[in-house]
């Protein structure tokens, strides 16, 4: 039977999850300690002047071209990496991997880091390979984001190593923010996070390359440096310096001209995520197939923690946002860029429904098993 989160609403079935004697999951036990209600709380100014010091650190390197790496994909979240850099009279490089189908808001957006201050580079993988990487990893995995997310997370790192710029300065450090696991460093990135939480459940570049018969080469820029490699850069997240918050990222985003949408993004009920690109949101559709719940929960979850809506107000939100079917706005151009027909699109939507969660009618409305809401 599936247990809830008796702080916020995660599920047990989320992979990774793991909840205290009380029911209390550890994602929660870690923002009572970012918000300062528990007694080892962070302090956040010590924390501000240990990020100061590095930038006078890395400034003192005499970097040959950038100071600092920006991954990007004009999201507010980024928006905010680069504001908080912005006044150190730093040399700032954004990389915004473009993977898949960019969204007309997303492009406007995106342009608002090079108006603030920093340079820009859009980096678009080989189609031909990329789209047959897409393909295979929706078919056979359910998750179109597979490989993805390692490229997201590991070509700008790579970039920084390439041109010799001493830090990256990553967004947030998701094991703790939404797992709040204790078990990885919450500075910095490392290859065991990479294959934990960039990769998924342990599918490393290097493992799909072998499964799939992919030349490893031609999959080198989806994967992170050797550890070695990695040390010739400091891969920081920003979440460790600066308390990571949605709606005030948000607010920083939006003094640069970040643009939301007139109505909730599908699937939640936010206007303002999940709007930059396409493919992420069969993706996250997936997700509630797979493991029963969605982005309603987890920014609802989120709220929760910082004290915005109550339980019982996100059990009502979710019930409202997060099994929205998806519509022919994703699936049509997810199917054209990927090269499959509808009835594969709903074949693999129904085989990667875990039936232990849901019941389905022809219709592929949604019912949980065992619903506590």
């Amino acid at each position: 039977m599936t247990q809830y989160c008796k702080s916020c609403i995660l599920p047990s079935t989320k992979p990774y999850i793991k909840f205290d004697k009380y029911g209390v999951c550890k994602a929660c036990h870690f923002h009572m300690i970012k918000n300062k209600r528990l007694k080892n709380a962070i302090n956040w100014k010590k924390r501000k002047k240990e990020f100061d010091k590095l930038i006078v650190k890395i400034k003192n390197s005499k970097a040959p071209f950038y100071d600092v790496c920006v991954p990007v994909s004009g999201g507010k979240d980024s928006i905010t990496q680069v504001s908080h850099l912005l006044k150190k009279g730093l040399r700032i490089l954004c990389v915004n991997v473009d993977y898949g189908i960019k969204t007309k808001i997303g492009y406007h957006n995106l342009s608002c880091v090079t108006n603030m201050g920093a340079n820009l580079i859009t980096y678009r993988p080989e189609l031909t390979l990329h789209k047959k990487i897409l393909r295979m990893s929706f078919l056979k995995y359910g998750d179109p984001d597979l490989m993805s997310h390692c490229l997201l997370h590991a070509y700008p790192i790579r970039v920084a190593l390439n041109l010799k710029i001493p830090m990256v300065l990553l967004g947030e450090n998701a094991a703790l923010e939404y797992s709040g696991s204790s078990s990885f460093n919450d500075k910095l990135l490392s290859t065991k996070w990479f294959k934990y939480y960039a990769s998924n459940a342990g599918m490393t570049p290097k493992k799909f390359s072998k499964i799939h018969k992919i030349p490893y080469k031609k999959l080198k820029n989806y994967d992170l440096p050797a550890s070695n490699e990695l040390k010739k850069t400091i891969p920081v997240f920003c979440s460790y310096f600066f308390k990571w918050n949605s709606e005030n990222n948000l607010k920083i985003a939006k003094k640069y001209n970040f643009k939301t949408l007139s109505k909730s993004s599908e699937g939640t009920y936010r206007n303002y995520v999940g709007i930059d690109e396409k493919i992420n949101r069969v993706h996250q559709y997936l997700k509630l197939l797979k493991f029963g719940y969605g982005r309603a929960t987890d920014h609802a979850c989120e709220d929760i923690r910082n004290n915005v809506i109550t339980r019982k107000k996100a059990i009502l939100l979710v019930k409202k946002f997060d099994r929205k079917k998806i519509s022919n706005y994703f699936i049509n151009d997810f199917i054209k860029f990927i090269g499959i027909t509808r009835k594969d699109f709903f074949k693999t939507l129904k085989k990667f429904t875990n039936k232990k969660i849901w019941k389905t009618n022809k219709n592929f409305n949604l019912t949980k098993i065992d619903e506590i809401f």
